[in-house]
């Protein structure tokens, strides 16, 4: 029997005696404490139910329970319903793990992290409908995340300021309330992340919310607010209100990560107070409303950029603040990690989902940074958030299940066994009900800008939208035929593969393979140096066109999975840069074949 599922389970014990979970059925007990549990066993086999899953209350920690799985009969034993309904999610893994060809089993279980949670951006990108909403706190429930922790730089509507988020679609409080309501049926958590000072960028752009923002000596536009502004803290105080009124008491995540530009203006010394001053101010204002202020730590503790103070700074802050360390890199050491602890600060620790910027999740590096970085923190913490980004803006969400998938795993087991291969093949059978075989197919597709030398992990991706009027800069260009290789057999195998739940999470690899393929023919194709002649410009103009064709393809497959999930806001955004680099290929193809455009533009 095999006993490898996501979590990672702290101890099974198998027998010899065999069964099938589809000849069980919820005793009453448990669907009166749990409505949702047989949404548990929605993808499992189904058959005659004459065996009981019985529920036995019994003094474990909150989050721990025992399984006692015997051919006639299932027992769980747990304290708290959110342990039970952990206890049903590994039923079902199991039998999914096995075609449902179980053996008698016990298992004993529980987290080694108390807080285990989803950082989700969706203020940079794609903002999911109530019912995808749904969909994700179910996924994450199967998991074992207990907290889900959406962004929102400008998508939450306040009622108090109705410019906030103005051309964001933000969602209302009233829908908030409904997705938390939903949560708490999953035994999920919701604590908001609202950035609070820095990531201002969007809503800087807004007429009324423009005096908030920090200005340069000659007037520009920074992307953090003002600190000196007393028109902040006064609306700083009705968002706190508003956020508080929705998501209840608790820790409230007010940001504060890359404030860049507030070093820049004021310097390090005074910008350094001015931050510290201005989350003192927040931390006050949330202990007169019983919360807790959560933050970011990389302003004591950069893992990239000068902009920040010295570590020992966060200690300034009031005691009690609790401080996210988040670091995405893969390093062989992350020694800030040892810095904060050694300052006595409530810490969380965060790796990532590594989607943003790129056509798909780097699982690898992913897996790589979420086991160093919890390795290096070795248990000190009190939790960890999985960060999931939307940097870019277009990058399908469905895109980092991968890596939310890895996060669940390591934050119920810092000290998991399973190598890369295993997780990436766990998820996989987990997740679409692959074969290690199939699995194995899609390894080019979510590394597929690895395959040749780069300059960096988004040097592939960022060539798609950069202008053709540019010569193609990038590093390995002479080898881009790997890539257009590689891409043309991925597309046939994600044709012959048919996934049995997830549709939409396998879909959103389409559009990968379909963003890879035509980044690598527009670098293959189009003019590595300056055009020097006419001639040597024509077939450029065909291949140009070409590319434009194939590039309206590729949007209207975005269109389509963008929609198929979530709003239309920043649609908009993404789709412009479509629409731009159309029109750039037109006017490159005109241009590079006609004499008298020819010198002015090229």
């Amino acid at each position: 029997m095999n006993t490898q599922i996501i979590p990672q389970l702290k101890q099974i014990e198998v027998k010899k005696d065999p069964f099938e979970l589809k000849h069980f059925y919820l005793e009453e007990a448990i669907l009166k404490a749990l409505p949702i549990a047989n949404e548990i066993f929605d993808s499992n086999a189904k058959g005659k139910a004459t065996y009981p899953i019985t529920w036995v209350k019994k003094e474990l920690t909150e989050e721990a329970y025992e399984i006692d799985a015997k051919k006639e009969k299932i027992t769980i034993y747990a304290k708290t319903i959110r342990a039970l309904m952990y206890a049903l999610f590994t039923l079902s893994e199991l039998s999914l793990a096995n075609d449902d060809k179980l053996k008698e089993f016990i298992v004993q279980d529980e987290p080694s992290l108390h807080f285990r949670g989803l950082s989700d951006d969706i203020s940079r990108g794609q903002i999911s409908t109530t019912d995808d909403f749904f969909n994700i706190i179910k996924k994450l429930a199967r998991y074992k995340y207990n907290t889900y922790m959406p962004y929102m730089e400008d998508t939450f509507r306040f009622d108090s300021i109705p410019a906030w988020g103005r051309y964001s679609e933000p969602v209302s409080k009233q829908e908030w309330k409904g997705i938390i309501a939903f949560a708490k049926e999953w035994q999920m958590d919701m604590r908001p992340i609202v950035n609070l000072l820095g990531h201002f960028d969007k809503l800087s752009n807004i007429e009324e919310l423009q005096p908030l923002a920090l200005k340069y000596e000659d007037g520009t536009v920074s992307h953090v607010m003002d600190p000196k502004n007393p028109k902040v803290r006064e609306a700083i105080l009705m968002m706190l209100d508003e956020i508080i009124e929705v998501f209840g008491e608790g820790v409230i995540h007010a940001g504060g990560d890359e404030p860049v530009d507030l070093t820049k203006v004021y310097g390090h010394d005074e910008g350094g107070r001015l931050f510290i001053e201005h989350y003192t101010f927040i931390a006050n204002e949330l202990k007169k409303r019983n919360c807790t202020l959560m933050m970011y730590a990389d302003f004591f503790a950069p893992p990239w950029g000068d902009y920040a103070v010295p570590v020992d700074r966060a200690k300034e802050l009031p005691e009690g603040t609790e401080f996210v360390f988040w670091d995405y890199a893969y390093r062989p050491e992350y020694p800030f990690v040892s810095a904060l602890h050694n300052q006595n600060l409530k810490m969380y620790i965060s790796p990532g989902s590594w989607t943003w910027k790129r056509f798909s999740c780097d699982v690898k590096t992913c897996y790589n940074n979420t086991k160093g970085l919890l390795a290096a923190d070795n248990g000190r913490s009190l939790g960890m958030i999985m960060s999931c980004w939307a940097d870019g803006g277009d990058t399908l969400r469905e895109l980092a299940w991968p890596g939310i998938v890895i996060g669940g795993n390591f934050c119920w087991s810092p000290a998991s066994t399973y190598t890369y291969e295993d997780i990436f093949n766990l998820y996989h059978a987990s997740f679409f009900g692959f074969t290690e075989e199939q699995a194995q197919l899609l390894e080019p597709v979510y590394h597929h800008d690895s395959l040749i030398a780069r300059e960096h992990e988004h040097e592939f991706k960022n060539e798609m939208f950069n202008n053709p009027f540019n010569p193609i800069a990038f590093k390995d260009k002479e080898h881009i035929a790997v890539i257009q290789n590689a891409m043309a057999k991925a597309k046939l195998d994600l044709a012959s593969l048919h996934p049995i739940r997830n549709m939409d999470a396998f879909n959103a690899l389409h559009l990968t393979v379909a963003r890879a393929s035509f980044t690598a023919n527009k670098i293959a194709n189009l003019p590595h140096k300056k055009v020097k002649t006419i001639e040597e410009g024509i077939p450029y103009s065909k291949a140009a066109l070409d590319l434009a064709a194939e590039l309206l393809q590729v949007k209207e497959l975005h269109r389509k999975l963008w929609f198929a999930n979530n709003r239309n806001s920043e649609w908009e955004l993404c789709a412009a840069r479509y629409d731009d680099l159309y029109d750039q290929l037109n006017m490159f193809a005109r241009n590079v074949r006609l004499r008298k455009m020819f010198n002015m533009h090229i």
